[in-house]
């Protein structure tokens, strides 16, 4: 083990310039973190080298508490992971639950590659419900700077990221968006009586069918495209500033945060299992579980290039990218503790160097 863990704890001296405790403890916590994938850190305390278990939990609850991880260290490992000379689409979303009397309400940005979300900037909200359009414009500056407006194809947001101040924002910055609305979103000029609902605009379509409308149409304030899909119950409403062409087929990318959510939760890292309550904790929590996940998928688009994940008869992968990437992970880990080495696990670590 000890080739392999020299070789993680180089990539990310490389990556975050630490000192080596630091760094040392950051590979640790990463390998044994995987193992039991589960962010209850008396668990990961278990995992680790030591066989003291409470003397690894002191030194977890020492790091929580004491050493800063600055977030944009965490971006500019994903960014040099990522292909250079690429725009990305990306995605805002929120995760929230409960801990005891203490609402955990998570606001992130992802960066949308290979059709799957990335982890790319967060802030944890000191509050319950919706974010203001004041944190959601500082979070995207933050990707701005990070990934350069030149690398940004735009942005996707579901219902809830959608207020005035907000677009103006985007469009004052020429940032493209595709966001959904509500189907009783108002459509025409504010003097104007009568408006009609924006789902009226499609009302008369077949169901499940997309459409791109050819006209611009007046939605809060600005001229803007709509696309649209009536369903059986519902309508998918998307506007869009640039231009409309495939705009569902590009919104439907925004899906791929709910499935990331999904797997830092349930269907994978048990994130809502942590005990952790500081918000500035929560935060440092984020950051170790973003390098566990970015690892996962990292590893499962390798496996993806020598097999290819079969589909079912309905045409769906029958495991999802994140769920093959971590299982070859703990199995990796569990075979190397027990002495194995094998070329291709010296790949896997090699997928988190940027050279």
């Amino acid at each position: 083990m000890s080739y392999n863990y020299n070789q993680l704890l180089n990539i990310f001296q490389f990556h975050f310039n630490w000192n080596l405790a630091r760094v040392s403890f950051l590979t640790t916590f990463v390998i044994s973190f995987l193992q039991c994938s589960t962010v209850n850190l008396r668990r990961v305390a278990l995992r680790m080298k030591s066989q003291n278990v409470d003397s690894n939990y002191r030194r977890i609850q020492n790091f929580f508490q004491k050493y800063g991880l600055r977030q944009p260290e965490y971006s500019l490992f994903l960014k040099s992971l990522l292909p250079k000379d690429t725009k990305y689409w990306l995605a805002i979303d929120r995760t929230n639950w409960k801990f005891g009397k203490t609402n955990i309400n998570i606001l992130m940005i992802v960066v949308i590659y290979k059709k799957i979300a990335f982890p790319l900037c967060w802030e944890a909200l000191e509050k319950f419900g919706n974010s203001s359009s004041s944190e959601r414009i500082a979070l995207l500056e933050k990707a701005v700077k990070i990934l350069g407006k030149d690398s940004i194809k735009g942005i996707l947001g579901d219902r809830e990221f959608i207020d005035i101040k907000w677009l103006r924002y985007l469009m004052k910055e020429e940032i493209g968006f595709h966001i959904r609305v509500k189907s009783n979103t108002k459509v025409g000029s504010k003097t104007k009586e009568n408006n009609k609902e924006v789902k009226d605009l499609i009302k008369y379509f077949k169901v499940n069918i997309p459409k791109e409308l050819p006209n611009k149409h007046d939605i809060f304030g600005y001229r803007l495209h709509v696309s649209g899909m009536k369903t059986k119950d519902d309508y998918c409403i998307v506007i869009s500033n640039k231009n409309n062409t495939e705009a569902l087929k590009i919104y439907r990318q925004r899906w791929s945060i709910e499935n990331m959510f999904g797997a830092f939760k349930t269907r994978g890292f048990n994130f809502e299992d942590t005990h952790l309550h500081h918000l500035y904790k929560i935060e440092k929590l984020i950051f170790l579980i973003s390098i566990a996940y970015v690892w996962s998928i990292f590893t499962s688009l390798w496996l993806d290039s020598k097999v290819k994940i079969r589909a079912n008869k309905y045409g769906r992968k029958t495991i999802s990218y994140f769920r093959r990437g971590l299982d070859y992970l703990i199995n990796m880990l569990h075979q190397i503790l027990s002495g194995k080495i094998y070329n291709d696990y010296i790949e896997v670590f090699k997928l988190l160097s940027c050279t």
